[in-house]
């Protein structure tokens, strides 16, 4: 009986947390065959996004989408980074549950979290992928501090 209560109260502890950041400097790289857009630099792609999704054990089963512009750019898993290759100009970000995600990791592929942000040329923006208590995904600015 003392196991079950502990195991209620510690499930109920964690289903209340959020993710938490991870350093860009910290975090895996986004694996190779999930980067799949802007990872080329050129003349015209002068400006850098750096994107970190947090640590943390909600939605910790499933990778989350990353897209730039209606571009699907990346799928990443828990605590993992990547770069994006940019022309400078008007940017729309948009983050959710991954649009090849199956079963479970499938659900709510409709509900996204979309930012406009301006790029300038040769700029480097850094943004954090946060999940919320209820899944759903947030990006925002994020602070350099621990970045490569």
């Amino acid at each position: 009986m003392r196991f079950f209560c502990f195991s209620l109260v510690l499930s109920l502890g964690l289903i209340g947390c959020a993710t938490t950041p991870m350093p860009p400097s910290q975090a895996a790289q986004v694996a190779s065959d999930r980067l799949l857009a802007f990872q080329e630099r050129s003349a015209d792609a002068t400006g850098t996004l750096v994107v970190t999704r947090d640590k943390g054990l909600l939605g910790g089963g499933c990778y989350y989408g990353f897209f730039i512009n209606d571009v699907l750019a990346a799928r990443f898993d828990v605590a993992e980074t990547a770069s994006f290759y940019i022309e400078p100009g008007e940017l729309v970000l948009r983050s959710g549950r991954d649009p090849k995600g199956r079963a479970l990791c499938g659900l709510s592929q409709q509900e996204w979290t979309q930012r406009e942000t301006i790029l300038r040329d040769g700029e480097t923006k850094y943004f954090r992928m946060s999940i919320d208590a209820n899944g759903k995904t947030d990006l925002q600015r994020a602070d350099p501090v621990g970045a490569p």
